[in-house]
């Protein structure tokens, strides 16, 4: 008997988010393999006890590749299987169920020399131990691409694998008295380890010597808070300039102060209005990936502030997305950046992002008495707006921020002109921005779907 924890992400990245990630189908020749190998190891556990257990490792890889250009596998799944005999151990640790991570330690070699690649992004879902089972963990996570040197096989091979445990509460919870475990294995003698073999063409010659090169892999960041419903049928809609950009959707929350009046709003507050969805696309790339991104509908708030700090004053503020090249016949850039540059040594990704955004203003009631700023108030310009921040991985989410200036108004007022009441009590430099961004939701994958919406952060970075 055997207990199964296969989550949505490990079973339909396999043979969806892989064959994208490797490459499409064109004149109906396929551009990505499969893997599957069924891998045997000898496990050392605390105790001093060592037990055989099995990992089946799933993914998808190119089915050839190029010198000089990076190879990327695609989602890569990790099936350890802890044998009945070896659930001591686990269920040592306390609670009904356990949550982990596990490295995989490969090499990646071609034409005699070869390269390490720490795969150490792979994460299990909260899984239940039974005593008289087998207990299966499913580990996904992206893995780094790697960029051959010259033409020839590209060989992956597994090697030595550590697996950490936590105890998990009955609601799924690590829980102040959370114990781990961490149990370290070394393929079995006589196994064959090889995960996949790529084909690399051009670029050189065969029989370089040259090692291939690695880069770092993404890690999972932390599960947002909130689901607005089930996904949106407008999430992974907005396509890319080819088919190397993958669609997706996503949420994001946060809070923009207005230096002014000394205060914040909150955005995309769902207790106001339907939260706004973040279509987007993306790339990953040999130093992280790169991200566009496009609101579909605009980014509102409510907030109430002190105008001048005497008259309670509430107000709508209404973003709308504006092009980062307006008028470019040839590039038009209608929509915002994110740029995610992974370190090689730790894998976090520093995240820069740029948009601009067109701000209006309405709905206005001053101590309680609506103020009519007519239908066009908004910014004369748009307000530009760069953020940065540090996350492991910008598909599993994180914070960004920075300040920005909200520019002056125009056309405020139906029967008076209000601008230079904005101009004063609003427009200025210095305004905080702070944006969370959920998981990103792979809808044709069902992959972190549906999105949802994440809890705004309040703290510095």
């Amino acid at each position: 008997m055997r207990i199964r924890a296969r989550s949505v992400v490990a079973a339909v990245t396999v043979i969806g988010l892989g064959a994208v990630v490797s490459g499409s189908l064109s004149g109906g020749t396929a551009t990505a393999q499969e893997a599957d190998a069924s891998l045997g190891y000898a496990c050392e556990f605390p105790s001093g006890a060592s037990h055989r257990v099995g990992v089946q490792v799933r993914g998808t890889f190119p089915a050839a590749g190029t010198a000089g250009e990076p190879v990327r596998p695609g989602r890569i799944t990790a099936t350890v299987t802890v044998p009945e005999a070896a659930l001591p151990a686990v269920t040592a640790v306390g609670g009904p169920s356990v949550a982990g991570t596990v490295r995989l330690a490969t090499t990646v070699r071609q034409n005699g020399t070869s390269t390490p690649v720490a795969w150490d992004g792979l994460t299990t879902p909260v899984t239940p131990v039974a005593e008289d089972a087998d207990l299966e963990l499913d580990a996904s996570g992206d893995v780094p691409p790697v960029t051959p040197a010259g033409a020839g096989d590209l060989t992956f091979t597994a090697g030595d694998l550590a697996l950490a445990l936590e105890s998990r509460d009955a609601n799924g919870g690590a829980g102040k008295d959370a114990k781990s475990l961490e149990i370290s294995c070394s393929p079995s003698e006589g196994r064959d380890m090889t995960l996949a073999i790529v084909p690399v063409r051009g670029g050189g010659t065969p029989g370089q010597s040259r090692a291939p090169e690695a880069s770092a892999a993404p890690r999972a960041g932390p599960a947002p808070a909130q689901a607005p419903g089930g996904t949106p049928p407008e999430c992974g809609t907005y396509t890319g300039p080819d088919d190397t950009w993958m669609p997706g959707c996503v949420y994001l929350s946060g809070f923009s102060n207005v230096a002014k009046l000394d205060g914040a709003a909150v955005l995309n507050d769902p207790e106001f209005a339907e939260p706004a969805l973040t279509n987007m696309i993306y790339m990953i790339t040999r130093e992280g990936a790169s991200v566009r991104q496009k609101f579909v509908t605009p980014l509102r708030s409510t907030s109430t502030f002190l105008t001048f700090g005497l008259m309670p004053t509430t107000a709508t503020m209404e973003m709308v997305q504006r092009p980062l090249k307006p008028g470019d016949p040839d590039d038009p850039q209608d929509y915002g950046t994110f740029e995610a540059i992974s370190d090689r040594e730790t894998g976090i990704q520093s995240v820069s992002a740029h948009m601009k955004m067109s701000i209006r203003i309405r709905d206005v009631k001053v101590n309680g008495t609506p103020l009519d700023v007519g239908a066009n108030c908004r910014t004369a310009t748009d307000a530009d707006l760069r953020l940065k921040g540090q996350m492991p991985n910008i598909l599993e989410g994180g914070v960004v921020e920075g300040t920005f200036a909200i520019p002056g108004f125009k056309g405020c007022g139906a029967g008076e002109d209000l601008d230079p009441l904005f101009n004063g009590s609003v427009a200025g430099p210095g305004n905080l921005l702070r944006v969370t961004l959920g998981s990103t939701c792979i809808p044709f994958a069902e992959i972190s779907c549906p999105p949802v919406l994440p809890q705004p952060s309040r703290n510095p970075r």
